[in-house]
């Protein structure tokens, strides 16, 4: 089934979403313990892991987020070479509080941005987010990444004026 950029795709469906010339076909589903070398592959370009500056993600970092342990990954994935294997193009994590959701992760690969793919797992959590009746969803962005405060505001988020968040570099091994 065709969609376009103002449907949201339903989970393991297929989608066709993009804008002028950039179209992609890709599915989004609940992340698989396979999923994770894609995802950590996919976030060597994320500058510090939330609250760990300086250390470079694994695996292990994400294992809690395919568990179920009150979080979850979502991921895109896009058929891959001629075989039409899947790979994962981009992905979204998820926390759930009491009344909230909060997303400390969300990654496109590149070469595959600006082709709904994000907009598509932005979409599927606020349907989750719906489904499980939560208040609110939460986001940290880092105050340089002008593109996604811009894709966020496009789709109604608005920054918080009741939030900052700290940090406190204790071995001397993180950014400065």
């Amino acid at each position: 089934m065709r969609r376009t950029a103002r449907k949201p795709p339903l989970a393991d469906a297929d989608s066709k979403i993009g804008t002028g010339r950039q179209t992609a076909q890709f599915s989004i589903r609940k992340a698989r313990a396979g999923d994770l070398p894609a995802v950590v592959k996919m976030s060597s370009g994320v500058n510090e892991i939330e609250n760990y500056p300086g250390q470079r993600m694994k695996a292990e970092d994400f294992k809690h987020f395919v568990s179920g342990d009150g979080a979850t990954m979502l991921v895109a994935v896009a058929p891959h070479g001629r075989n039409g294997e899947k790979e994962v193009v981009g992905y979204v994590t998820i926390y759930r509080s009491e009344n909230y959701f909060y997303l400390p992760y969300a990654v496109t690969r590149k070469g595959w941005r600006r082709r709904g793919i994000g907009d598509a797992l932005l979409r599927e959590v606020e349907k989750l987010a719906k489904d499980e009746k939560v208040e609110y969803i939460l986001m940290s962005v880092y105050i340089y990444n002008s593109s996604v405060h811009s894709f966020l505001r496009a789709r109604g988020y608005v920054p918080s004026k009741k939030l900052v968040q700290y940090s406190k570099i204790i071995s001397g091994k993180g950014r400065k």
